[in-house]
């Protein structure tokens, strides 16, 4: 039995099989890695959170640079590893997706909201800071256009940022608990272009195995769980899951 069908056996045997995705998928969409030696972060200092809760010109910067990633993703499409995770994802009621990405291209290739948790949240949504209310992005980026003063919260006037987690912004409670708990009720966790070195992403995998959980990892580069994982390919993605849907 090759490889691809050992793992699609255990997908069909799996009760709760839990996919964690992290920037290598997106990166075969023509996304770059935030964090890579040419990423984003290497060529624009990060905005703390802090920062962006004292001044008006980090809260300026940071809808700006929403602008320019809403830009790149308007021609960036999901990919066949996108494919394969919705297929997984939808295959049966209990399976689910924790992701690290905040492109929004997992929704975009068929995945509800209710089947998944983006722990790093999404920066194609923008949310209140004081009342947690959803608030139309594009009010935002036209104050950034037009040079005028940013809207308030449109139910408390709070501060609005980009629904994403911020450096040293606190993690959303609520949906790491989520995520724990959907972990430690899997009996298989495949883990899809991410590094496992950003936490707390990084210690699902520990959490699965502990749990009972059989760990799958596809990713280009070794990780430090591929000496204890159950099966691990390093290759691309996109080779990866041309193999893995054919079997399905």
């Amino acid at each position: 039995m090759n490889t691809f069908n050992e793992i699609i056996r255990l997908v069909k045997a799996s009760e709760r099989t839990v996919i964690l995705t992290g920037a290598g998928i997106s990166t075969e969409s023509g996304l770059p890695d935030f964090r890579s030696d040419n990423g984003f972060w290497t060529k624009n200092k990060p905005i703390q959170f802090n920062e962006f809760l004292l001044s008006e010109e980090k809260q300026r910067l940071s809808w700006e640079r929403n602008i320019e990633l809403h830009s790149l993703l308007k021609n960036i499409k999901p990919n066949i590893g996108h494919a394969f995770v919705e297929k997984i994802t939808n295959m049966q009621r209990n399976n689910f997706l924790i992701t690290q990405n905040i492109d929004g291209l997992h929704q975009k290739s068929g995945i509800p909201k209710n089947k998944m948790i983006e722990i790093h949240g999404n920066a194609i949504e923008a949310a209140c800071l004081e009342c947690g209310a959803k608030q139309n992005i594009a009010d935002f980026h036209n104050a950034i256009k037009t040079k005028k003063q940013l809207p308030g919260c449109t139910v408390c006037n709070g501060t609005v940022k980009v629904a994403t987690i911020s450096f040293g912004q606190p993690m959303n409670e609520e949906d790491m608990e989520k995520a724990l708990n959907i972990v430690e009720d899997s009996d298989l966790m495949i883990v899809m272009g991410s590094s496992l070195k950003v936490l707390p992403a990084g210690n699902l995998p520990n959490l699965a195995m502990q749990s009972g959980s059989k760990l799958v990892i596809l990713n280009r580069e070794k990780t430090p769980y591929d000496s204890i994982a159950d099966m691990v390919i390093n290759d691309e993605l996109q080779n990866i899951c041309s193999g893995l849907i054919k079997e399905l």
